[in-house]
C-alpha cells in the first residue's frame, strides 16, 4: 500500500541511477533540498535503483519492493526469537506481529524506512547476544546510511548496557556507538546533515505554528490508539500473570522500560506510536509462555476477527489514496507542457509528480518544513495561496512568474474555484474528479483543452 513518500524516494533512487550521486535536487524551488539535499535514505535509495529500472508497471516494482523489505523485516523477527530460544509457536509469533496492531500493520505497509530500521534492530539484537562485536560496529555504520531513526539503536542498546553493567556488554555498546559515530562522520551528506538532522529530529518534534502539519505530527486518534494495544490486552496480562513464574530478564525489563516511556508520547505522532507498539510487542514475546491451545485460540481470534477488521481498515486507507487520479494529471502535463516548466504545486504532491514528471521544476521540496526553512515569507505566502485567505491570492503565481498552476480539490477546493473565478490571465487545461491545471493565457494555445475528463 505505498504511500507518497516512497514515490518521492524512488524518484531519488532514478535520479541516481541516470546522474550519480547528487549534492542537490533539481526540482524543488521552495526548499532547502535546491540547493543542499541531505541523503537520510541514502542505502535506502541504492537498494530501490534495481527495482526501479525494472522492465514492468511503476507501482507494482514500488510494491516488490515493498514486499522484499518485510521479507527482510520478518525473516529478522524469526532469526533473533529463534537464538533466545523462543518457546511458542513461531505462527503466533508472525501473526501477531503483522496483525496484533491495526495501526502498526497500516504504517508497515507504506513502505517507509521504519521496515528497514526494525529489520536491523532485530538484526543488531541477535549479533549482541552471539558478541560479535565487529559486526555491531558495521550495524551501526549502515544505520545511520538507511535511516534518520538510527538513535533508536543508540537508546534500545544504551539502556541494555546500563542494566547489565558488565565489561564485555559495555565494549559491545562501544563497537556499536563507534559504527555510528563514523557513519555519521563519513557520510556522502556531510557536513549538510547536521542541518538536516535538526530540522527531522528537533525542529519536526516541536513544528512552528505557521507549518501545516503533515500526517505524521499529528497524534493518532483515540480510536486508533484503542486499535493499536486492544488485540495486545490479554496477552498483557497473561505475562504480568507469569511474572512471578519467570525470570525477568534485562532485555524484558528494557523493552517494558520503553514501552512505558515512549507511551507516553505516543498521543503526539503516529511515528512515535509504531516504536511504543515494537517495543510492547518485544516485551510481551520476552516472557510469556503458552500452551497449545492458549496459542491456538488466539491465532483463531486474529483471523477470524482481527484480519477481516484490518483488511477493511486498509482497504478504506488504500480507497482514499489511490493515484490512479494524479497519474492521469502528471500524463496530461507531460503531453501538454513543456519540459523544464515550473509548476506551482501543493507540497502534498510532490512525490507523485517527481516519480512521474522528474523533467519539470516544482514550488514545493516534500516537506513543508524544507519550505519554511529555506524561506519562510514565501513559505506563508503560498500557504495562503492554496487557502484563499489573502487578499489578492490569485495573482500570487503570477507574479512568481509561474504559468502553470495545480490545485489539488481534494484540499483546496476553496482556492481553486476562486482561482478560476478571479484570474483571468488562466485558464482551465485540464480537469478530472480531483486536479484542475490552469495554464496561463499566453501558453493555452499550445495546449490541448481537457475538461470535464471521467477516469476509472
Amino acid at each position: 500500500m505505498p504511500d507518497a513518500d516512497i514515490f518521492y524516494h524512488f524518484a531519488i533512487a532514478k535520479l541516481y541511477a541516470t546522474e550519480g550521486f547528487v549534492r542537490t535536487l533539481p526540482w524543488p524551488e521552495l526548499g532547502i533540498q535546491s540547493t543542499e539535499f541531505t541523503d537520510f535514505h541514502f542505502l535506502i535509495h541504492l537498494t530501490q535503483i534495481p527495482f526501479a529500472l525494472l522492465p514492468i508497471n511503476g507501482n507494482t516494482s514500488i510494491k516488490l519492493y515493498i514486499f522484499s523489505c518485510l521479507v527482510f523485516l520478518l525473516y529478522q523477527l524469526f532469526r533473533y526469537f529463534e537464538s533466545i530460544q523462543f518457546r511458542n509457536s513461531y505462527y503466533l509469533l508472525a501473526l501477531f506481529f503483522i496483525l496484533g496492531s491495526t495501526l502498526f500493520t497500516g504504517r508497515l505497509l507504506f513502505g517507509r524506512g521504519n521496515i528497514i530500521l526494525f529489520g536491523l534492530l532485530f538484526l543488531s539484537l541477535r549479533i549482541w547476544n552471539q558478541n560479535k562485536n565487529k559486526y555491531l560496529f558495521a550495524l551501526g555504520f549502515i544505520a545511520v546510511w538507511f535511516y534518520s531513526g538510527f538513535l533508536l539503536l543508540i537508546t534500545v542498546f544504551g539502556l541494555l548496557c546500563l542494566v547489565n553493567r558488565s565489561k564485555i556488554v559495555f565494549q559491545r555498546f562501544l563497537y556499536l556507538s563507534f559504527g555510528i559515530f563514523l557513519g555519521i562522520t563519513i557520510h556522502p551528506s556531510f557536513p549538510n546533515q547536521w542541518g538536516g538532522y535538526f530540522l527531522e529530529l528537533i525542529i519536526q518534534s516541536f513544528p512552528p505554528k505557521a507549518v501545516e502539519p503533515i500526517a505524521e505530527w499529528l497524534p493518532p486518534t483515540k480510536e486508533l490508539i484503542l486499535l493499536g494495544f486492544l488485540p495486545s490486552l490479554p496477552l498483557l496480562i497473561l505475562s504480568f500473570v507469569q511474572s512471578k513464574k519467570l525470570k525477568i530478564e534485562s532485555p524484558s525489563n528494557v523493552f517494558l522500560l520503553l514501552t512505558i516511556v515512549t507511551l507516553l508520547f505516543a498521543g503526539a505522532s503516529l511515528r512515535i506510536f509504531e516504536i511504543t507498539w515494537l517495543f510492547f510487542f518485544l516485551f510481551i514475546f520476552h516472557k510469556i509462555q503458552l500452551n497449545s491451545r492458549i496459542q491456538f485460540a488466539i491465532i483463531i481470534i486474529l483471523i477470524i476477527f482481527q484480519l477481516p477488521y484490518t483488511y477493511r481498515k486498509i482497504s478504506d486507507q488504500f480507497t482514499s489514496t489511490n493515484p490512479n487520479q494524479i497519474f492521469v494529471t502528471t500524463e496530461w502535463i507531460k503531453r501538454n507542457i513543456s519540459p523544464k516548466e515550473r509548476i506551482f504545486l501543493p507540497w502534498a504532491d510532490y512525490p507523485y509528480f517527481t516519480y512521474k514528471n522528474p523533467e519539470y521544476v516544482y514550488l514545493f521540496g516534500l516537506n513543508p518544513l524544507y519550505a519554511w526553512a529555506k524561506n519562510p515569507d514565501l513559505y506563508i505566502t503560498q500557504k495562503n495561496f492554496f487557502n484563499g485567505s489573502a487578499n489578492g491570492f490569485q495573482m500570487i503565481p503570477q507574479v512568481l512568474g509561474y504559468k502553470v498552476v495545480v490545485f489539488n480539490k481534494q484540499y483546496y477546493s476553496y482556492a481553486a474555484t476562486l482561482f478560476g473565478e478571479l484570474n483571468s490571465n488562466y485558464s482551465l487545461g485540464f480537469r478530472n474528479e480531483q486536479y484542475d491545471v490552469y495554464i496561463f493565457n499566453e501558453e493555452i494555445k499550445n495546449t490541448k483543452k481537457e475538461t470535464n475528463i471521467k477516469t476509472k
